[in-house]
């Protein structure tokens, strides 16, 4: 049975469809498919995302759920290209490089924006992407990898602290803070600080185009302003958000305006989260 309301409802339908079709056709409104998905990518990047607590909320790059979204914009039919828009120092070797990793597998264009930073580990995911935009001031570079090891042991022995370490290898204990670490531990460390950094220079080169040689001679850990990883070949433009969004839709082929969604991770901490972890 049809009632008054449902006529109604239906006359509001066709009447919000036709505005809707006056609006495409006058450039009010963006076309269907016009769509630039912009992803954040801010502060540290890791696997499983950052520890809050009820004091602080630290922000961070959740690979896992990144990777998600990534691939689920690149499946949208609506999503023609997308801005990751980065602000980190970097983070873990493995996180990122498994991101770089989803930005390389992108089907749809994909422009990396650096915005106040995006070194080390997120230049590496920034290097992934079709094109990388930054503003001339921007922080980026910071090719390298460095391992951190905090001793104790002449602190324990001031104040009368001791450590007994009870193993079955030589360096099952290697790094330990309780006592010093000898040359031998400190030569196997250095090896595998420059595997992963040899790992780092051959991504990038491949990712930018260029010679291993000549990132590695540009890739002692300095730090560059956009304006000088340009000269570099590090990025490709100088600009804002603005320039990101024009390299985007002319690597889509985006007529007209084009349709800007920002995608945020919707899942919300809850104070019983903070309590409960």
């Amino acid at each position: 049975m049809i009632t008054i309301g449902a006529i109604f409802l239906f006359i509001l339908g066709i009447m919000g469809m036709t505005f809707f079709i006056v609006g495409i056709l006058s450039g009010e409104v963006p076309r269907i498919g016009n769509k630039i998905a912009v992803i954040p990518i801010k502060g540290e990047i890791t696997i499983e995302g950052c520890q809050a607590t009820i004091l602080e909320t630290p922000q961070c790059a959740n690979v896992r759920k990144l990777k998600e979204i990534i691939k689920r914009e690149d499946g949208d039919p609506f999503t023609k290209a997308i801005i990751l828009d980065i602000n980190s120092g970097g983070g873990s070797v493995v996180a990122s490089r498994e991101l770089m990793r989803a930005v390389k597998e992108c089907k749809k264009p994909v422009v990396a924006w650096i915005g106040e930073v995006g070194a080390s580990g997120a230049y590496y995911v920034a290097s992934g992407a079709d094109k990388i935009v930054a503003d001339e001031n921007s922080i980026t570079g910071s090719i390298g990898v460095i391992m951190t090891i905090k001793h104790y042991y002449e602190l324990y022995k001031k104040i009368g602290i001791n450590v007994t370490v009870i193993k079955s290898g030589d360096v099952k204990d290697i790094g330990s803070p309780y006592r010093e670490m000898t040359e031998e531990e400190k030569r196997e460390l250095q090896e595998i600080v420059d595997d992963v950094y040899n790992d780092f220079i051959n991504d990038v080169a491949k990712n930018r185009n260029l010679s291993p040689e000549y990132v590695r001679n540009i890739s002692d850990g300095s730090i560059y302003l956009g304006k000088d990883a340009k000269d570099l070949g590090l990025i490709d433009y100088i600009g804002g958000m603005d320039k990101a969004i024009e390299v985007a839709s002319e690597l889509a082929g985006i007529e007209g305006e084009p349709q800007i969604v920002r995608v945020e991770d919707d899942e919300e901490i809850t104070i019983w989260d903070l309590l409960y972890r």
